[in-house]
């Protein structure tokens, strides 16, 4: 994978209203890109564009909800009516569960699916035919965890979107790369984020407490250089 220019490009970033996705909104912001953020709480998205650009940069928010296809595809619509491309994609919007697999209803199950693995999917989708058009292609970085290479007990929903997105992002990684496309995915371990709190965790244990975790920042970071030197993995 050949090393791509950050700044004056154009980033989107799913998930961006709390935790690794607004760290790496204003990652990527300070490095002079010019980002795209998506999320489903508009309120946080505007004080992330405010801020963003009270510091002269350039912003866009985009109210998506990665479960659905239409405001996917929306999202990738906008991106390109404002600023002409996208360069790179940061799937990053995900939601938690913790349960015994028994005790989870099917339905439980799929709401993570569609959220960690078919927003994902479906973003590719919307995105390969713009980056393809572009002279310098483009990148996707995908968003994985380390529970996408080992499977813990009480996560079977989580690990299995997280499986999922590391076998796709593989494939089509191998796919597209003689396009000018890359395809890069990043499995990080327990990150501060408001997925502790926002998790349905019906375990009974202390999930917020529970790991040591990485600074949403320090892995933004990581991100933003894998955009300027993308790799196929980073664990």
């Amino acid at each position: 994978m050949a090393p791509r220019r950050v700044q004056g490009s154009t980033v989107v970033i799913t998930g961006a209203t709390s935790g690794i996705g607004r760290e790496t909104a204003r990652e990527f912001a300070r490095a002079g890109a010019r980002v795209v953020a998506a999320g489903r709480r508009e309120d946080r998205l505007r004080e992330l564009v405010t801020e963003i650009e009270g510091q002269g940069g350039e912003a866009l928010a985009v109210r998506a909800d990665v479960a659905d296809g239409a405001q996917v595809e929306a999202l990738i619509a906008r991106a390109v009516e404002r600023f002409g491309a996208v360069d790179t994609l940061v799937n990053n919007a995900g939601v938690g569960m913790a349960a015994r697999f028994e005790a989870q209803s099917i339905e439980d199950f799929r709401r993570v699916m569609e959220v960690n693995f078919w927003g994902a999917v479906v973003a590719c989708k919307a995105v390969l035919p713009r980056m393809r058009e572009q002279p310098l292609g483009g990148l996707i970085i995908n968003i994985a965890s380390i529970m996408g290479k080992r499977g813990l007990p009480f996560e079977t929903a989580y690990c299995a979107s997280k499986f999922a997105l590391a076998g796709f992002s593989e494939a089509l990684r191998t796919e597209v790369m003689a396009q000018g496309i890359d395809v890069s995915t990043i499995f990080p371990g327990a990150v501060e984020s408001e997925i502790w709190e926002t998790t349905d965790n019906q375990t009974g244990l202390d999930l917020a407490t529970l790991l040591p975790k990485l600074p949403a920042c320090d892995l933004a970071r990581v991100i933003v250089e894998d955009a300027r030197v993308p790799q196929p993995e980073i664990v």
